[in-house]
């Protein structure tokens, strides 16, 4: 049978997803036809580089010989629901499924509700599995898959091509002569069975890696799923609890699966700089560390990953080192430690955090932090503390986001926050800031977003003159572009 995914992605918003790509290796194992609609390069209507959104704060970066919108300046503009349209009319598939998160959940129901399909659709991911009543309430949406959906969907294709009733597969929830089954969720899958992720139905532009002022081939690969840890601005402690009968929450491949499928990736499509998507990547074994640091030796790969400051040892980063570790994004969060304890349940003091950093600082792998401001009862005072932070620890590349509080989280239980707006669609993460849970204004929070890295990297002196930068008045932009440039040619 044929099953087309579709992947709503914000323009130009690069990174092979690892969910929808084992999911198409596993159905072409399986003899089925795979095709994919993403819109991460098309160019939409309403596009305009000056006003684009995004979540992040801007980051200031080595400036490459060619950049990702070079790759796409001669790209046609379209409308995205005409383009899928067509696609369905070409391809004829007999299944529609479709993954979203939070972020692009409106964008995506938007679509399929101006496509017409003669197959049922199907939707999963995180923000179907937090809100499976929500989801299946709309019209155009046939079923969900709560959780994992790699024996799921499978078992799902099997019984539609075969005349079979699928309305009580284990993880689905089906709509059925308006009734809804309600199944139960079965034992999480064994990671090391899964088959190395289809990057080939993803258009090759996702394959643009830039670092330190080069262009790489590669993407995102995740070697574990779950982590132990109790943020209170993830929703894992709610995935935690809703899966608290399915298995052993956090696990991780072995060492020779990793391997085995980085070197396909390689082979196949020509990647040497991977980033691995693990929530916390030092968190496996030193036994694996030590099994992966002998065997990608050989591979000769570039990779970062995201790491917590409590799992860093000066043994495990040489490991990584000798792997072929480059980049480690770490969490900060906040410069001040009572918010960091308290609001956010993160038991890592600065010092610690020092400690860490010199570590692996020593061992030259470049360091990114991830840093949140907006948080509930943060000043403007303790903004600067988490920049002073960053510079105390000689940070060169900073992550800065606004506290989204996303539904399920400690933080949106414990402020009762509503992720919708009044007329029911979703608040996007780039206006994080409405929800107001700081002491600052929403537009002070977005004017210290703006300007994050000019404080961090800038001398003191220009502190005032970046401080103009943090308006949104013309004057206000020529003074943030200024000091952008000039910024960027010093990094």
């Amino acid at each position: 049978m044929k099953v087309l995914f579709f992947y709503p992605a914000n323009y130009l918003e690069i990174g092979i997803p690892q969910s929808i790509s084992i999911l198409s290796a596993i159905l072409k194992k399986d003899g089925h036809e795979v095709e994919l609609f993403d819109t991460t390069f098309l160019k939409p209507e309403a596009y305009n580089p000056e006003h684009d959104n995004k979540m992040a704060g801007p980051a200031i970066y080595k400036k490459t010989p060619y950049t990702l919108e070079d790759l796409v300046k001669d790209d046609p503009v379209v409308n995205i629901e005409k383009e899928f349209q067509k696609k369905i009319e070409n391809f004829k598939p007999d299944l529609i499924a479709v993954s979203t998160m939070t972020t692009n959940y409106d964008f995506a129901l938007r679509v399929i509700k101006k496509i017409k399909a003669k197959c049922p659709i199907i939707f999963g991911g995180v923000h179907t599995t937090l809100c499976p009543e929500e989801v299946l309430s709309e019209q155009t949406i046939d079923m969900i898959c709560i959780g994992e959906g790699e024996e799921a969907l499978p078992e799902l294709c099997k019984a539609i091509e075969s005349g079979n009733d699928y309305r009580n597969i284990k993880n689905l929830w089906v709509k059925s002569n308006g009734k809804v089954y309600k199944n139960s969720i079965r034992p999480f899958v064994d990671l090391d069975t899964l088959p190395c992720p289809d990057w080939s139905i993803f258009d090759s532009r996702h394959l643009y890696r830039p670092f330190r002022g080069e262009v790489y081939k590669g993407s995102f690969y995740i070697s574990s799923r779950g982590c132990p840890c109790g943020c209170t601005y993830c929703v894992n402690r709610t995935l935690r609890e809703l899966f608290k009968d399915c298995g052993r929450y956090f696990r991780c491949h072995k060492p020779e699966t990793t391997v085995a499928h980085l070197t396909e990736l390689k082979k196949k499509f020509g990647a040497t700089w991977f980033k691995f998507g693990d929530d916390t990547f030092l968190l496996q074994p030193l036994k694996n560390l030590k099994e992966l640091s002998t065997k990608l030796k050989d591979l000769k790969i570039l990779f970062g990953c995201s790491v917590r400051p409590d799992t860093i040892t000066e043994e495990k980063v040489k490991l990584m080192k000798e792997m072929g570790c480059v980049a480690m994004s770490i969490g900060i969060e906040t410069g001040n430690e009572e918010i960091r304890y308290k609001v956010l349940n993160r038991h890592i003091p600065n010092d610690q955090m020092e400690k860490s950093f010199k570590i692996i600082n020593e061992y030259d792998i470049r360091i990114s932090t991830f840093n949140l401001i907006g948080l509930p009862g943060e000043t403007r005072e303790n903004v600067f503390e988490t920049i002073e932070l960053n510079r105390k620890l000689k940070v060169q590349s900073a992550n800065v986001y606004i506290l989204y509080p996303f539904h399920g989280s400690q933080i949106s239980i414990q402020n009762n926050t509503n992720y919708k707006r009044k007329n029911g669609k979703i608040i996007p993460m780039s206006k994080a800031s409405v929800f107001h849970l700081s002491v600052m204004t929403p537009r002070e929070v977005e004017g210290l977003k703006k300007t994050f890295n000019l404080y961090l990297s800038l001398p003191k002196q220009l502190w005032p003159i970046i401080e103009l930068a943090e308006g949104s008045g013309n004057r206000n932009k020529k003074i943030y572009q200024a000091l952008t440039e000039f910024t960027s040619t010093i990094v």
